[in-house]
């Protein structure tokens, strides 16, 4: 059996820790019962993975933890065409693939909105997890124990993201940001990510993507990392409709079609966003 796990892209600029969306670019993960537990990653970025026995193991043991039911032990083999480190979700999709694996394992008789709260304590933020378990577009709230969210499904529309060579931690790049900001800050993007929801709920993304500009994170994060900063500049430069950054980085999504000479440039991925949630495939 397998699974086709969304990569995602969240804050989009203005809705930090809220707005997040599934993207028509996966990873696909099969698994099968074993005599002991294994994880190996291969396809385009398998070897920049790392431990993902030990992502994929934790989720698991909270999700037994949780549901008190005992997932038995498995071979999984990820193969990972979602760039990890760069602002495009891969955590995220092998959080979610273990959590849609132990239900599976186990009865499937928890409710993916159960799966999602374990999900959410996992990241700590569900901008990604909640589009990759649900597909769309997604406004979510979780204040630490509470987790609510809203799913837009979206027209088609060409998305480019520039993915760059180098990684960005997105625990570093928490620690960029301030404590506090200025109130006309706060409130730009108030009007800005109250617009961007109220366009995309109508189905208007290309309307809404116009109001991605954000003012309480983004600076903070590009300012940390000189490639970061030369990257963002030198697009802007080429005068894009909108830009934001993909998480915390280091991807751009832009509406630029001529990409070349940009630095630090490892692919240029074009994709659209993915209405289908979580796909299993038997």
């Amino acid at each position: 059996m397998r699974l086709k796990a969304p990569a995602t892209t969240a804050n989009m600029g203005s809705g930090f820790d809220v707005v997040g969306m599934a993207l028509k670019l996966h990873n696909t993960v099969q698994f099968e019962k074993a005599n002991r537990f294994k994880v190996h990653s291969i396809g385009r970025y398998g070897l920049e993975i790392g431990d993902a026995a030990e992502t994929f193991g934790n989720a698991i043991e909270r999700f037994e933890k949780l549901t008190g039911k005992k997932v038995p032990a498995l071979q999984i083999i990820q193969e990972c065409e979602i760039p990890p480190a760069r602002g495009l979700g891969s955590s995220a999709a092998a959080i979610a693939s273990a959590l849609f694996i132990s239900n599976i394992m186990t009865g499937g008789r928890i409710p993916t909105d159960a799966l999602l709260e374990i999900g959410t304590e996992i990241e700590g933020h569900p901008d990604n997890i909640v589009p990759c378990m649900v597909g769309g577009l997604t406004v979510s709230y979780y204040d630490g124990s509470r987790l609510d969210y809203e799913k837009f499904e979206m027209p088609d529309h060409r998305l480019t993201f520039l993915v760059p060579e180098f990684k960005l931690s997105t625990e570093a790049m928490r620690k960029a940001l301030p404590d506090s900001i200025p109130f006309k800050d706060a409130l730009g993007n108030i009007k800005n990510v109250s617009q961007f929801i109220s366009k995309a709920s109508r189905g208007d993304f290309a309307g809404a993507l116009k109001y991605t500009k954000d003012f309480i994170h983004q600076s903070y994060r590009i300012d940390s990392d000189p490639r970061m900063k030369e990257l963002v500049d030198r697009t802007e430069e080429r005068n894009p409709g909108y830009w934001f950054v993909s998480g915390s980085g280091s991807s751009i999504c832009c509406d630029l079609e001529d990409t070349g000479g940009l630095p630090y440039l490892e692919a240029v991925i074009r994709t659209s966003p993915a209405n289908e949630p979580f796909i299993v495939e038997m």
